[in-house]
């Protein structure tokens, strides 16, 4: 029983819709291919709304779990709600969880003996990989100022000095650094850690010798918005949840010098549905990184086309769906390894089956994947999202973060940018 936690509602409710579908679609393909080797396993999902915030969140995923009898799940999608979701639900009751969106420090450091994972590329790779976006956009780092705009907390906190320092690596300078107020209502995931980790009254040095300071207090909207756009940069970086942006965005239109045409979101700022919340004067041109799906690779392109033809044909696939998707087969998967539905048995073979060093399997080769853990071999998983190769946080090393761009009302895939780190799993 696979227990999903998605955002059904709100902002976000096109990527949880589109989740929902992807799971399904996952099921259908485990159920053809436990029909073709005639195991003897059967497998449901059972979804929940995650709600507005993070307690909500913990109560959707304590749900699935105590009423539903989930033994692995799929969220919830909030970011900011998987360390209490993990310390209060997760790890007491040894439950197997496998999230689509990425994780941060303060999920890598819990003692989770592997219950707790994610099939998209954690936060610590972003920053870099939204440094090589610009980069790339510019034609080189060389020559430009970049401003940076974050929420104080320990997403933001990471993310900025991560880009920071790969832009400024590059040989690109900062031309400012503003702090972003916390939203007064968190409704739309994934969201920001609620960690404090700020930059309190230090200062950032660009490559020219310049000095921006920032002193970890926040302002209003208007000033805010007035922070962001002043220097003339060559790009605008704003790390920041659809809730606090949503709230900002109105201050940024009503701005003569705001232009969202060199403006670039985290993957927070990844949703169908912003659009329709700020309205497209804000962010009309826009660019914005989430981990996506390889161009051109099989198994990827195998499930866009699988996913069109699914039903219901009205929702269309967004941001992490391929993710979610991942996260519904290795489930499967993880409890076909261990030969039971128990959630740290689970657990102790997760990371083994998506590493490198067994025998490479894509989600289209199930049955033959299936034959293969029954017999006690190794395996390597190749997901729609891309390769996996988890490491020893239960993170994916190798992937893509998909570049989104706001056109009008739609949000559209116009690049990538591959990320592959070690991983000290590798034989």
């Amino acid at each position: 029983m696979i227990g999903n936690s998605l955002p059904l509602s709100g902002m976000s409710k096109e990527l949880g819709e589109s989740g929902e579908k992807a799971s399904d679609l996952a099921v259908d393909r485990i159920k053809q291919a436990v029909g073709d080797v005639d195991a003897d396993h059967t497998i449901r999902t059972v979804s929940e709304d995650q709600g507005d915030d993070s307690t909500s969140a913990k109560e959707s995923a304590k749900k699935l779990v105590a009423d539903d009898g989930a033994t692995c799940l799929t969220g919830p999608w909030s970011s900011d709600a998987l360390p209490e979701t993990a310390q209060d639900v997760v790890i007491p009751e040894k439950i197997l969880e496998i999230v689509p969106v990425p994780t941060g420090a303060d999920v890598a450091d819990l003692n989770d003996r592997d219950l707790v994972n994610s099939t998209a590329l954690p936060q610590s790779a972003e920053g870099s990989a939204l440094s090589d976006a610009i980069d790339r956009d510019l034609g080189g780092a060389q020559g430009h100022s970049v401003n940076v705009a974050s929420t104080n907390d320990t997403y933001g906190s990471t993310l900025s000095q991560d880009f920071i320092e790969d832009w400024q690596d590059k040989g690109g300078s900062l031309s400012g650094l503003v702090g972003l107020a916390s939203p007064s209502s968190a409704t739309a995931p994934p969201t920001s850690s609620s960690n404090n980790n700020d930059y309190s009254g230090g200062t950032t040095t660009s490559s020219e010798g310049t000095s921006s300071s920032y002193s970890g207090e926040t302002s209003s909207s208007s000033d805010e918005a007035q922070n962001i756009t002043t220097g003339s940069p060559s790009a605008i970086v704003v790390i920041d949840s659809l809730t606090g942006f949503a709230e900002l965005a109105p201050a940024l239109s009503s701005s003569y010098s705001w232009d969202p045409d060199i403006a670039w979101g985290s993957d927070q700022l990844v949703s169908p549905g912003l659009p329709g919340e700020v309205g497209t004067d804000a962010i009309d041109g826009m660019r914005a990184l989430a981990p996506g799906m390889p161009k051109d690779e099989e198994a990827s392109s195998a499930f866009t086309d699988d996913f069109k033809s699914a039903d219901p044909h009205d929702v269309k696939q967004a941001p992490y769906a391929a993710q979610e998707f991942d996260a519904t087969i290795l489930c499967y998967l993880a409890a076909v390894a261990a030969g039971s539905t128990d959630g740290q048995e689970m657990a102790d073979h997760l990371i083994d089956i998506t590493a490198p060093g067994g025998e490479e399997f894509s989600w289209q080769q199930l049955p033959d994947a299936i034959e293969a853990l029954e017999d006690g071999k190794d395996i390597d998983y190749t997901g729609a999202s891309g390769p996996i190769d988890m490491d020893v946080h239960g993170d994916p090393t190798a992937g893509v973060f998909d570049v989104y761009q706001y056109e009008g009302e739609r949000l559209k895939a116009v690049d990538e940018v591959s990320v592959e780190k070690p991983n000290p799993a590798t034989p």
